[in-house]
Formats: C-alpha cells, structure tokens, sequence
C-alpha cells in the first residue's frame, strides 16, 4: 500500500488560482503515490520546466525566471504561472490543440533578426529533441533566407526575452503564424485567424470565466 509523502510548497502569490490547481494537483496525486520528492527534480508543465528544491528553506517549487535571458531559477513561480496561463487562453480562443514545445529548446531564427523591426513566427514542425519547431523571420530581414547559412538555432528562452511578444503563441500547432508587424496578427496556413464563437455569438476571448 502506498504512502503519502511530503510535497513541495508552491510560492505564487501573483499566478492564476485555477493554474496554481493545476500544479498543486499533480503534486497531491504524486506524493499520495508515495513517490519522494528530491533536490534537483523537475516537471514539466505546459513550456515550463519546473524544479524542485529543498534545503534550509524547506521542499518547494522553483521556476525559471521569465524576462531574464539565463534560465535562473527563483523560488516565486507567479511569471512562470501566469505565462503558462496566458498560452492555454491563447490555445482556447483560437481552438486548436496544444503543440507542446519547452523553454529549454531551440527556435529557428534569420541571423540578422536583432536588426529587424517587424518580426513573424512560423510553426513549421512539432517540438522533436531540443528544437522547437518554430521559425522566428523579419519582413524587413535583408537576407535571403532559402540560404542555409543565413540562419541558425538559438534559445528559444533567450530571444523570448527579447522579444517577450511571442510568449503567448508558443503552443500553438504546425501550420499557424503571428505576424508582430504594428501588432499580432494571428493566421493559419497565412490566413487571417479569428477567435473563435460561442453559440450565443460572444468571443470567447470576452466571456467571463
């Protein structure tokens, strides 16, 4: 018969309630399985890795850092949270299906992209390894990006924090863009893509939760 075990505490006083559930769910069921908790696990939840950590301070949750270009683990979870929130509201007022990809992989970029103002992302294959499947272009990039040399893999985490507007459209699937040309334009197979309808004709993107 298994035992319960001590879980870790989760610290994220500015996170979603309804993720922070998510979380601490899938914390109950594991340590009712009796399954111990050690320094240095990690989980992974939606595109965030998260890592457990215990010492002095006690057993808890830690996530990485979102803004900073270093994946650096704080103990407050609430940016790591709230962007794991923020992509599933993208997922539901688009409709499709999650295509997971992670913080630890790699995004496709044009190599001058840092030069560029008006950026677009392409989902051009599910996450396989550490790539991400993703493609980060410019339509004012100068390069002519069918040559393979003028482009290369980077941190998806890194340009993420350069360019924080991409955050909430990572996990969409193969097959949609986000133009960020004066704002985002949501497409699929580069058509314009609309928030999907609710019987009563509201976009659930304003229905209240």
């Amino acid at each position: 018969m298994s035992r319960s075990v001590a879980r870790p505490t989760v610290h994220a006083p500015d996170a979603p309630r309804h993720v922070i559930d998510v979380m601490e769910s899938w914390l109950d069921r594991t340590a009712a399985r009796g399954q111990p908790f050690m320094d240095g696990d990690e989980f992974r939840l939606g595109f965030i890795w998260f890592r457990i950590a215990a010492d002095h301070k006690g057993l808890r949750v830690t996530a990485p850092r979102v803004g900073d270009p270093a994946l650096i683990y704080s103990d407050d979870c609430s940016d790591a949270l709230r962007l794991v929130a923020m992509q599933r509201k993208m997922l539901e007022r688009f409709g499709p299906e999650a295509a997971l990809c992670n913080c630890r992989q790699t995004v496709l970029i044009v190599r001058d992209l840092d030069d560029c103002q008006t950026t677009f992302i392409d989902r051009l294959a599910g996450e396989m390894g550490d790539r991400s499947g993703w493609y980060i272009g410019a339509h004012d990039s100068k390069l002519d990006v069918c040559a393979p040399e003028n482009l290369k893999l980077v941190s998806l985490w890194t340009i993420m924090s350069r360019r924080p507007e991409i955050a909430p459209y990572l996990l969409l699937p193969t097959g949609w863009q986000v133009s960020f040309d004066g704002g985002a334009v949501v497409m699929r197979d580069r058509q314009v893509a609309h928030p999907i309808k609710s019987a009563d004709g509201a976009s659930q993107a304003n229905r209240s939760a």
